[in-house]
């Protein structure tokens, strides 16, 4: 069976995984996670090690699933259940000390598929400092690739839709901020990248369209609602998929 078709398997039977299974017993039991009990010697190194393995293989249907399973964590990040925001170690970075989150990894290698979903939820808004992601779709270094049964996938389509998306959640992107890493001699990984920052995030005034989605979504990120919360609304089909980042 070949890789594509296992992982398209594994897929489809996301309820019956073993990961899924592990972090039902630890959501389930979140006394664990007191006192130094939480499994540190059993659980969290299982967690983290196939974690690493699912953002390197770019599987949205997995991070999606952890997401929905421990979204009610995710306002606390002391707590070892939100998993999101706890660092690992990606394989082309061995040092124990580098850690990095899942967002900066994603951001990293470009995912369009996954940032998307990790916006959907909120995780771009809690960000202290946003431009920070923005910047690292831009001028990351590009020998890190994603990995696709063992061939290079051509990554500056992919950061392209990361810019687009990153404007869909935030109010103002720093231009300021991306020219001075350039001007130290930072190379970006596509040349017309300004051409996908839509120039109401950093010269024109924003649409009161997209300001009313911020504010909506930043109530709802506050109840912890996102993106389900966005379904319950009574509007339009079509504003709950904006509200959603669909478009």
């Amino acid at each position: 069976m070949s890789k594509s078709s296992k992982l398209c398997r594994k897929t489809s039977c996301l309820r019956s995984n073993i990961f899924c299974n592990l972090i039902d017993k630890i959501v389930k039991r979140p006394s664990l996670q007191f006192l130094g009990q939480w499994g540190y010697h059993c659980y969290e190194p299982r967690i983290y090690r196939t974690l690493a393995k699912i953002l390197r293989k770019g599987n949205p249907d997995f991070v999606e699933l952890l997401l929905k399973k421990t979204k009610d964590y995710v306002q606390d990040r002391s707590c070892n259940l939100a998993l999101i925001w706890r660092t690992f170690t990606p394989v082309y970075c061995p040092s124990p000390l580098s850690g990095i989150t899942p967002l900066l990894y994603v951001a990293q290698t470009r995912q369009s598929n996954i940032l998307k979903i990790l916006l959907q939820y909120g995780i771009l808004e809690r960000e202290k400092n946003p431009i920070n992601i923005v910047i690292t779709i831009l001028l990351y270094p590009s020998r890190v690739r994603i990995m696709v049964d063992h061939e290079l996938v051509d990554i500056q389509e992919d950061a392209k839709t990361c810019l687009v998306l990153c404007s869909r959640v935030l109010a103002a992107i720093s231009i300021r901020e991306i020219e001075t890493q350039l001007s130290l001699g930072r190379r970006p990984i596509i040349s017309n990248w300004l051409d996908y920052i839509p120039s109401t995030r950093y010269k024109d005034p924003c649409e009161l369209l997209h300001l009313c989605r911020i504010t909506i979504r930043a109530q709802l990120l506050t109840n912890n609602m996102l993106p389900n919360g966005i379904f319950s609304l009574l509007i339009p089909v079509r504003l709950q998929n904006y509200l959603n980042l669909e478009n």
